[in-house]
């Protein structure tokens, strides 16, 4: 399968715009219904926090999909200045707050969440399995 690779501009239309096509190429992988509205919640989150913290002056997101021996991974850069993804990755929001789950989100449905260096890109990685693909796709096989 083809990667797909798209520049956006860093604006809450191209969030909605971006996971929707993160979602497209995931049921083209042959994820679930269900897993691929995880993916794309995952794939939301990120985005989210890329237009936020990433772009403060309307800048660019690039959302890189690509699938290989069964791994689906989704990677999203932005251009800002980048944060200490270790320092805000041991921290866990308070049960009462409103925002902050954005980082646990992303863990709790995705296989794996990486960082660059500078924190301007993240890695989502979901393997499909016999139980996350649709019922026409059958089961994949390494």
């Amino acid at each position: 399968m083809s990667d797909l690779r798209v520049r956006y501009r860093g604006t809450a239309g191209s969030v909605r715009e971006a996971r929707k096509a993160v979602a497209d190429y995931a049921l083209l992988c042959g994820f679930s219904e269900q897993l691929t509205v995880e993916i794309a919640l995952a794939a939301g989150e990120a985005l989210a926090n890329a237009v936020e913290h990433g772009n403060k002056d309307l800048g660019f997101i690039v959302v890189l999909c690509r699938f290989e021996r069964g791994v689906l991974t989704v990677e999203i850069s932005d251009e800002g200045a980048g944060f200490d993804f270790a320092g805000v990755t041991k921290r866990r929001p308070r049960p009462s707050a409103v925002r902050g789950f954005g980082i646990t989100i992303m863990r709790s449905l995705m296989d794996t969440v990486e960082y660059d260096a500078r924190g301007t890109v993240v890695r989502l990685r979901k393997r499909l399995t016999a139980e996350a693909a649709t019922p026409e796709q059958g089961t994949w096989e390494a």
